[in-house]
């Protein structure tokens, strides 16, 4: 018994001794900059390798966070300076003087808004853990502990758990990069769900008034319980935080970034909410999509990303199913909660067949989550594999349910696997994914993914949809189409990124870096609907002279050329005035979630 006793008093001294320490300070938010301390075990070692990671899980682009790092120095902890050089762009090599600890400390510049990049405003700061969290070479397990030192008035939320004494902590490094964390002054708010809180961190505060107040608090409330439910239990997380950031910047996107106990989402004010506190068209799609994350794909997983690894790119053909079945059970979700009616929901899957079937050659979806790492110019693949994956969900849905006269769904495949892979700690293949198909009842699986998922073959809408009730009706119009990518700068202007090969812009000789100022007498602004302006104007008109005005570099110049048009089909989809018994067996079983007679 003593012999255990002490055994048991040494275990704590171990993981203490094995902790890396972070003190995470902001001194003058108006500099941007975070100034990040680090302490690691150093004893035994003659050399320390320290990383910071390349890339953010579900972000899936390289970014490099050591550029923006400053002023980095080492010490021991006795405060003498180490030696120090670079292994690599993102590496730290560190004599320790065979010391038993490490201290490192480094500037981090935040200046800028980016589902993974740190931002400090004035009063407000946003980091993710891979931004500031170094890690050692090989050390991925160790336990870490966070301090935050910040300006009087400021608070901390964070996703890391709170261990007392303004102390924060992280079981492992996977959980430390995870985790994002608020600084500052901004809205926080909880709405308890299931037994589990749910905290709402807003910036800026004058954002979350009581009406947006009132509409969020419902909708998360609505989201959580829809897929808790449909999970069948209750959710992987003890906190659970919502991250956002309403941007009045002039800013050219929004989205969200998904995290194992929190989610970070940015909007720009004018498609946040309206002065009623309503919605724009994109949240509820995002909060739920975010949402879902919390089993597909930070738990549910591909075996390629288990574990992850910091330093490059990994590689998945699976992303179609992480993101873009995501996406269907995001609007799934909205769809039994009663956000979304019936028609809401056909209408948002007729917009995803509209997105795919635009695209300028076919490609398949495994193409696509493979080359999400480049963000490819003319057909961006990376980008589609959100749309066609969301409406593979919907066709495997569909057929599964047939096949098994309702008794299985896909409902069943995504159960399948957060008990057979996440709770066993491995991550899955396409081979599990087509067996479990195969065993809810669905023959033709394997024809399935060679011809629609690994294939470049067009989606079976009009074979499949029908069985649910579901009616496709297309229409086919010839609109004008201008043929360039274009983004907004923050002083406004409107800048060309890509240029497609045979369009009226490629005729005239335009090219990435042009800021695009008219098409014909039509001016364009990044806050103007130019794009419907140009389509009304000039429909009808194939063939017709025309003039774009460009500035490029300190010049304006006038470029001619002539009024292309392009086929455009969009689609209908509705609910069979008439469906037979199963069919509206089927589309009950999805719209609520069951299954059954």
């Amino acid at each position: 018994m003593r012999q255990l006793c002490a055994l048991l008093l040494t275990i704590p001294a171990l993981a203490a001794a094995q902790t890396v320490r972070y003190e995470v300070s902001v001194s003058a938010p108006t500099e941007r900059l975070f100034h990040v301390k680090a302490e690691f075990p150093a004893r035994g070692k003659d050399t320390l390798y320290l990383s910071l990671p390349a890339w953010s899980p579900g972000a899936y682009e390289i970014q490099n966070y050591a550029r923006y790092v400053r002023h980095f120095s080492a010490r021991s902890v006795a405060g003498q300076p180490l030696f120090w050089d670079r292994a690599d762009k993102d590496t730290w090599r560190v004599t320790t003087g065979r010391g038993d600890r490490v201290s490192v400390e480094f500037d981090y510049l935040a200046d800028t808004v980016d589902l993974s990049l740190a931002q400090l405003a004035d009063d407000f700061g946003e980091a993710l853990g891979t931004n500031l969290f170094l890690y050692e070479e090989g050390q991925l397990d160790r336990p870490a502990e966070v301090r935050f030192a910040l300006p009087a008035g400021w608070q901390v939320t964070t996703a890391l758990k709170g261990a007392g004494r303004g102390v924060y902590s992280a079981a492992d490094y996977h959980e430390l990069a995870d985790a994002m964390t608020f600084v500052g002054k901004y809205a926080l708010d909880s709405v308890q769900v299931d037994g589990r809180w749910i905290r709402i961190a807003l910036w800026p505060t004058a954002d979350y008034t009581l009406a947006v107040q009132r509409n969020f608090r419902s909708a998360v409330e609505k989201i959580a319980k829809v897929q808790n439910l449909l999970m069948g239990g209750p959710p992987p997380y003890e906190t659970y935080t919502i991250f956002f950031n309403v941007m009045h910047a002039p800013v050219n996107f929004g989205g969200g970034l998904e995290h194992s106990a929190s989610q970070y989402d940015i909007m720009p004010a004018p498609a946040f909410a309206d002065p009623t506190g309503r919605f724009g068209d994109f949240i509820l799609p995002l909060l739920s999509h975010e949402s879902f994350h919390l089993w597909n794909v930070k738990r549910i997983r591909p075996a390629e990303m288990w574990p992850y690894d910091y330093h490059g790119e990994q590689y998945t053909p699976l992303l179609w199913w992480s993101e873009g079945v995501t996406d269907y059970y995001a609007d799934l979700t909205n769809l039994r909660a009663g956000l979304w009616a019936d028609s809401t929901f056909l209408s948002n899957a007729a917009v995803n067949i509209r997105q795919v079937e635009a695209a300028p050659e076919p490609w398949s979806e495994e193409d696509g989550s493979v080359a999400t790492w480049i963000n490819e110019v003319y057909v961006n693949s990376s980008q589609l594999y959100y749309p066609k994956g969301s409406l593979t969900g919907l066709l495997l849905d569909v057929s599964i349910r047939d096949a098994s006269d309702n008794r299985f769904s896909l409902d069943d495949v995504m159960r399948a696997l957060f008990t057979r892979f996440y709770k066993q700690g491995k991550g899955f293949r396409t081979a599990d994914l087509l067996a479990l198909f195969k065993e809810m009842g669905m023959p033709d699986a394997d024809g399935f993914y060679q011809r629609y998922i690994n294939g470049r073959g067009p989606l079976p809408y009009d074979s499949v949809l029908p069985k649910a009730g579901i009616v496709v009706t297309r229409r086919t119009t010839a609109l004008p189409f201008l043929g360039v990518t274009s983004g907004a700068t923050p002083d406004g202007q409107l800048v060309v990124q890509a240029v497609s090969p045979g369009s009226a812009a490629g005729e005239a000789g335009m090219v990435p870096g042009d800021v695009l100022l008219k098409i014909g007498d039509i001016a364009v602004t990044p806050d103007s609907d130019w794009g419907a302006a140009f389509r009304t104007r000039y429909r009808g008109q194939a063939g017709q002279p025309m003039t774009l005005t460009v500035r490029r570099e300190s010049q304006t110049l006038t470029l001619n050329t002539h009024v292309r048009e392009r086929a455009t089909t969009s689609f209908r989809l509705e609910r069979a005035p008439s469906p037979t018994p199963k069919q509206a067996k089927i589309w009950r079983g999805l719209a609520t979630g069951t299954t059954g007679p």
